[in-house]
């Protein structure tokens, strides 16, 4: 099915008004049309993947990798959040990520996907931002490269690569998760003020711990003793967001809570852990009743998944206490790994976060 231009706009424009102010007819059709535009993304994504994929594991063999289509009412958060942006400029309708061991390989990787065309624009060079140097209000560190990917029409798609530690990955993920369990955005920078300064403060902690030399290989009592040696060796700078971590995550109770969104998940499907295929699992998780459903396809029922995320989109588009996600990686039992905010797990952000407490 072919799509006009105006008429992807016109959906993204349906979809930035709030519920009271269209019609179900006009949000069906809207979401008819996004899927098929989300759809157009399928094919570039799989190619931006394979590319990211085989750059990484040059640099990183222990590196996690993921791949994902925007979500329809976070494309709705995004349209209404930025005033000029249209659903066709959206540049992370098609979104893949890799998680690495450390800052040093993910430099490394960084260097050689913007030596390659699919990244370099026509001033010849490549569309970064670096959150890692200049991280977001939030404390949010990544990098972000866009590249240009052809689908099987010929046809170009913007598709963004996220490149982040794994330390900047479990914050990441622990945000989403308290996003996810007390309905603030957080993740837009809104929401609680002590929770938004508890996370950029966790952030500063975090990125010292990412700057010690072969981290993720130290043993647990020497992560620790490393971090507080770099904590003593930049006490002028740290020391406060280190205070106001420990003062806030007693506050807010953070420790208890994250277990008790943890333990509240019910994992129906255990079918996730066991599947060792590479292909697409469609999330539905019910907050209410504290239940995850899945739904595994292989990668050749690609249009069998997206036509199933698409009827759910409909079906639960009044309930903000569902979340509906298609998500995919090399090996379904990886899913955990790459996306633990959909389990609430956040065991390794409690790990690093008590260090951070006992220093």
């Amino acid at each position: 099915m072919k799509i006009s231009g105006k008429s992807i706009d016109r959906a993204g424009n349906v979809l930035r008004k709030k519920e009271s102010e269209r019609t179900e007819e006009e949000f069906s059709e809207a979401i008819e049309i996004l899927s098929h535009w989300r759809f157009s993304h399928e094919k570039p994504l799989d190619s931006a993947f394979s590319v990211l994929e085989e750059v990484t594991l040059k640099k990183d063999k222990n590196a996690i990798f993921a791949k994902r289509l925007k979500r329809a009412p976070s494309i709705a958060k995004k349209l209404r959040r930025f005033d000029g942006m249209t659903l066709r400029s959206m540049q992370d309708i098609g979104g893949c990520r890799a998680v690495l061991s450390s800052e040093k390989k993910l430099t490394q990787v960084l260097r050689e996907l913007k030596k390659l065309t699919q990244f370099k624009w026509k001033n010849g060079l490549a569309k970064v931002n670096d959150y890692i140097k200049h991280p977001k209000p939030d404390g949010y560190r990544s990098i972000h490269l866009i590249g240009k990917f052809t689908n099987l029409d010929g046809e170009t798609r913007r598709i963004e690569i996220q490149l982040r530690t794994y330390i900047q990955h479990h914050w990441a993920t622990a945000l989403e998760i308290v996003d996810l369990f007390t309905g603030q955005a957080l993740k837009s920078n809104e929401g609680e003020e002590d929770w938004k300064h508890f996370f950029s403060s966790v952030s500063e902690q975090f990125a010292l711990m990412d700057e010690i030399h072969l981290y993720q290989d130290l043993p647990r009592n020497r992560k620790f003793f490393s971090y507080r040696q770099k904590l003593r060796q930049h006490r002028s700078t740290h020391f406060e967001s280190k205070n106001r971590t420990q003062i806030l995550a007693k506050k807010l109770k953070v420790l208890k809570k994250l277990d008790a969104f943890s333990n509240s998940l019910k994992i129906i499907d255990k079918k996730l852990t066991d599947q060792s295929q590479s292909g697409y699992v469609l999330l539905r998780i019910e907050i209410p009743k504290t239940t995850l459903h899945s739904f595994i396809f292989s990668s050749q029922d690609a249009i069998k998944a997206e036509k199933m995320y698409k009827d759910f989109e409909k079906e639960f588009s009044n309930e903000e206490d569902t979340v509906v996600a298609l998500v995919s990686t090399t090996s379904v039992g990886d899913i955990k790994d790459a996306y633990p905010n959909y389990f609430a797990d956040s065991t390794e952000f409690i790990h690093h976060l008590n260090f951070i407490l006992q220093a």
